[in-house]
């Protein structure tokens, strides 16, 4: 008999874990000697009154049985209803078991200076254990605990200082801060970053921002509103040079994060599905991905939606690495790589001529499936977002969050 597979544990059940923990340490636990988890929260004394009291208190109820359900799946277990709504509500649950090692975790954080779990402990503890989902730091801080008891005085209070995290991605934020590369990049990833933006056509880290080349490694606004940072987004124009100067606190990173929300679609997209797969498995190359997104961005509606209607189903198995995978990859990287010669005027890829003619007949085929499709929320010409079917600036992927949009995560930037 086949071995059951490990539910899936994803960003939509790091965020449950984060909102469900920082509410269990804000309560107080009056019956805990007894065994009991239950925790006094604001919103359990509000409960208490009229009218709101049963619904509140069954809302919390499911909130504890949701952050267990989320715990399980971040250790690997497979509990049923019954079981996770037990557990939900003893000391001996496992969100009891994932707040101690969090806590464990938080007291060899040189760099944690508080005395609760914060969203910053969570993150950076997940980043740890979970590095399959490229978590990057909420925000940097810059002061270890030692550090600041050696620097209090009778007329200094020292408090730890924070500073712009910009990424998404973990891999980008290794390297890279708002205003460029970190101090300490190796040349060799530093090149390699240089080399991927030429090859996209741009000049410098600041015209790469500018230019959406970085959209979708970039925090949502949401996710910058997590941060301790106040964030700014406009300036003026020094009237003698012309250029643009950002205000006091301006951040790029978090500018363009605006710009990308206020423009929806229309700033990026993704385009693709079966090269995004791989990509971001660390099969294919970041120059040749580039261009691929490029000709899918350009590439008649019809054709595109055509292929969606295929293409997704065949992107989320192949992240199995199993049959699927093994047949599609060699086809979709020779596939990618005409797709890159062609978009690069040769500079890129491998002109294969039985790959040309296999773009003939799959595009005409993909057009003719796109003829008789409309997509889910696409009526009456109504611009809504073609891949998930949802308003503009309300996409969310299958985790549940707010999904990025833009160009794609720079996996390959990784520190050595």
């Amino acid at each position: 008999m086949a071995e059951k597979s490990k539910p899936e544990f994803t960003l939509g059940d790091l965020g449950t874990i984060k909102e469900g923990i920082l509410a269990e340490e804000a309560g107080f636990k009056p019956f805990e000697r007894f065994g009991s988890d239950f925790t006094l929260r604001p919103e359990t004394v509000f409960g208490a009154l009229p009218f709101v009291g049963g619904l509140t208190n069954i809302g919390q109820a499911i909130g504890k049985y949701q952050l267990e359900d989320s715990v399980n799946k971040f250790y690997g277990l497979d509990k049923g209803f019954k079981d996770t709504s037990i557990s939900s509500g003893k000391n001996t649950s496992e969100t009891n078991r994932l707040i101690n090692e969090i806590k464990a975790f938080k007291a060899e954080d040189p760099y944690s200076t508080t005395p609760n779990i914060t969203r910053d402990d969570i993150q950076n503890y997940m980043m740890q254990k979970k590095p399959e989902l490229d978590l990057a730091p909420i925000q940097n801080r810059i002061y270890t605990q030692k550090q600041l008891d050696n620097r209090t005085t009778d007329f200094y209070k020292p408090e730890q200082v924070y500073i712009t995290q910009p990424f998404s991605s973990g891999r980008t934020a290794q390297n890279i801060t708002s205003t460029g590369f970190r101090s300490g990049i190796s040349p060799q990833d530093r090149a390699m970053i240089e080399e991927d933006q030429a090859i996209s056509g741009y000049s410098s880290y600041g015209d790469a921002m500018k230019g959406g080349y970085y959209d979708n490694e970039i925090k949502s606004v949401s996710d910058f509103a997590e941060d301790k940072i106040n964030q700014v987004n406009f300036g003026t124009t020094n009237r003698e040079t012309g250029e643009f100067e950002g205000a006091k606190g301006y951040d790029p990173a978090f500018a363009r994060a605006v710009t990308v929300e206020s423009q929806g679609e229309s700033a990026t997209s993704e385009s693709t599905f079966i090269c995004t797969a791989l990509y971001e498995m660390g099969q294919m190359p970041i120059g040749i991905y580039k261009y691929d997104q490029r000709y899918g961005q350009q590439v008649n509606k019809k054709i595109y939606n055509g292929y969606a209607l295929w293409g997704k189903p065949i992107a989320q198995k192949m992240r199995n690495r199993g049959f699927i995978y093994n047949i599609i990859t060699p086809i979709a990287m020779r596939w990618a790589e005409q797709m890159a010669f062609d978009m690069s005027d040769g500079k890129v890829g491998k002109k294969r001529y039985s790959i040309k003619a296999m773009k003939f007949l799959g595009e005409a085929i993909c057009y003719g499936i796109g003829l008789f499709i409309k997509p889910e929320g696409e009526k009456h010409g109504s611009n809504r977002n073609r891949q998930h079917g949802e308003e503009r600036r309300t996409i969310r992927g299958e985790d549940g969050l707010l999904k990025k949009r833009g160009r794609p995560r720079t996996k390959r930037r990784t520190a050595s």
